[in-house]
């Protein structure tokens, strides 16, 4: 059992999770099959899994003394963790491929982002690009997922997204803010300080949700909600400590997922 939780946390299993519930849920908005649904959560799990084993593996000198990293306490064999990471790769391409050409596109696009992100991306002023260019992927493998042509509003959705993304991306770094600089991870949250981090995670996950109220097709409750769930990640992430740090930008996340719900089944 405890090798079993060790795999399940090199996953990265909350954001991992989320972003396959928040495909498959897109997907059966956008019209598709139950089937179709399966395939695209299936490919977020394998990339996304492929991705965070990829992190943990490259970062398992600096991860020393963190609990929650199982390569660097040894409870994963750096030779599993690359098993891990081909297989959920292989899995997750693979499903995208079930889907057509250009799911499978999109996720490779997608997987190349967090890769990019692992060997070094996130040591730099771009950190958080290719987190905010991966969410904004998600609507757009959704409506493929389903074959069908993403709309006017989807679009919109996968332009907001970039600006949530980014927030949210600051918001992870946030977390890890002591950590990082103790390591010397110049990510941009590093770079800029945490009061300028703050700032930033607020204003852009403003223009994220104002970009998709004031769309005129928002459902406005799905708008509340998320909202609120904004807010009270926003003020997670202002307290001191490093488990409550992350779970303010899970509950950010899951309130982004809220507000792109309530653009999404608007136009469904």
């Amino acid at each position: 059992m405890s090798s079993l939780s060790a795999l399940v946390r090199l996953a990265h299993p909350l954001p991992t999770t989320l972003n396959a519930v928040v495909a498959a849920g897109l997907t059966l908005v956008a019209g598709g099959r139950v089937d179709q649904a399966a395939l695209a959560a299936i490919t977020m799990l394998g990339v996304h899994t492929s991705i965070g084993a990829l992190n943990d593996l490259l970062d398992r000198g600096t991860d020393r003394g963190r609990v929650e990293k199982p390569i660097a306490t040894g409870e994963v064999s750096e030779r599993t963790a690359r098993t891990v990471i081909a297989t959920g790769a292989a899995i997750g391409l693979g499903a995208a491929s079930m889907l057509g050409a250009l799911s499978l596109q999109i996720a490779a696009l997608g997987a190349t982002l967090g890769y990019l992100y692992d060997v070094g991306i996130k040591r730099t002023w771009a950190s958080f690009l290719p987190f905010a260019f991966g969410v904004s992927l998600i609507p757009l493998f959704a409506w493929s997922a389903a074959s069908r042509e993403p709309s006017l509003h989807i679009l919109l959705l996968s332009a907001a997204a970039i600006p949530g993304g980014s927030a949210l991306a600051l918001q992870n770094a946030l977390a890890d803010f002591s950590l990082d600089a103790a390591a010397g991870m110049r990510s941009v949250a590093v770079r800029i300080g945490e009061r300028a981090a703050r700032a930033a995670a607020a204003v852009l996950h403003i223009v994220a949700w104002l970009t998709i109220s004031l769309s005129g097709v928002a459902l406005l409750p799905a708008q509340v909600i998320g909202g609120a769930l904004l807010v009270i990640g926003l003020a997670l992430g202002w307290q001191p400590g490093v488990q409550t740090r992350r779970r303010g930008w899970e509950i950010s996340a899951l309130g982004l997922a809220c507000c792109a719900f309530g653009l999404a089944l608007s136009r469904s």
